[in-house]
């Protein structure tokens, strides 16, 4: 354990083992130089781990919307059937007067704020209700939804 060894000759006889290798001085805990070693590698793997977490949290958000928008479109379409008329006051197209998207919108008497994006509501063609468009404001391919799917 730990380098050579002397045995002296203390205690009436009885031999004793004695360290002869510098780490007597010693004793216990960590160096400096461990230290910060032990924090370089922690910096590296937070550095990794960032960007998939805020990936990964765009992802959620975005999901979320999804699903509000979805529960919004199935109300949307509910008043359609129910009054066979379109609300006017349900409509925000795209691009009118070049206005951003609805950035919350009233669901079953509760305002739900999108987390990650905005919507837009169109009458659909031919009289079948309305169109909804979603999309994230980062601007991703992927996060975009455009309801009914075809």
């Amino acid at each position: 354990m730990g380098g050579p060894r002397r045995y002296g000759m203390e205690n009436g006889g009885k031999m004793t083992k004695q360290r002869t290798t510098p780490t007597t001085k010693r004793n216990h805990g960590f160096t400096l130089m461990e230290m910060l070693i032990v924090v370089a590698i922690i910096a590296v793997l937070v550095a990794v781990a960032i960007p998939t977490f805020s990936s990964q949290l765009h992802k959620a958000r975005v999901a979320t919307d999804w699903a509000n928008v979805r529960s919004y479109y199935a109300q949307l379409q509910y008043d359609f059937m129910e009054t066979g008329k379109i609300n006017k006051a349900y409509l925000h197209p795209w691009g009118v007067n070049g206005e951003n998207g609805l950035t919350s919108v009233t669901l079953d008497g509760q305002t739900i704020n999108l987390r990650a994006g905005m919507l837009w509501v169109a009458e659909e063609d031919h009289n079948k209700g309305y169109n909804i468009a979603y999309a994230c404001t980062s601007g991703h391919r992927e996060c975009v939804l455009i309801l009914p799917m075809d």
